[in-house]
């Protein structure tokens, strides 16, 4: 019986909450507010965002940038050393094969 009596809070309680925001969303002075707090919520994360940078490079840890662009490179150089292996397995099919020179007896 107790959770029928809960339930019911509930759904009026969910009831008044959908009907207080849509009239707070025809309110322009409202909507304006949002938007205004919305705005200053991310040029505050802007700011934090750059503080935390330049923390970071101060004590030469590496930021997520840095770190996406040495990923990058890494990527890059991985592919031009694969190509690379490519064209000596290649150079290496296409070329004859060559005799190792002997080693010269020891004298004795």
């Amino acid at each position: 019986m107790s959770e029928n009596v809960f339930d019911k809070l509930k759904a009026k309680g969910e009831e008044v909450f959908t009907q207080i925001s849509a009239e707070l969303m025809q309110n322009p002075h409202f909507v304006k507010a949002m938007q205004g707090a919305m705005e200053s919520a991310a040029k505050g994360r802007e700011t934090l965002d750059k503080g935390v940078t330049q923390a970071l490079k101060s004590m030469s840890v590496p930021t997520r940038a840095d770190v996406k662009k040495m990923n990058a490179r890494i990527e890059s150089l991985e592919s031009e050393l694969a190509a690379l292996k490519a064209k000596a397995r290649a150079k290496a099919k296409g070329a004859p094969a060559r005799k190792r020179p002997r080693k010269k007896a020891a004298a004795r």
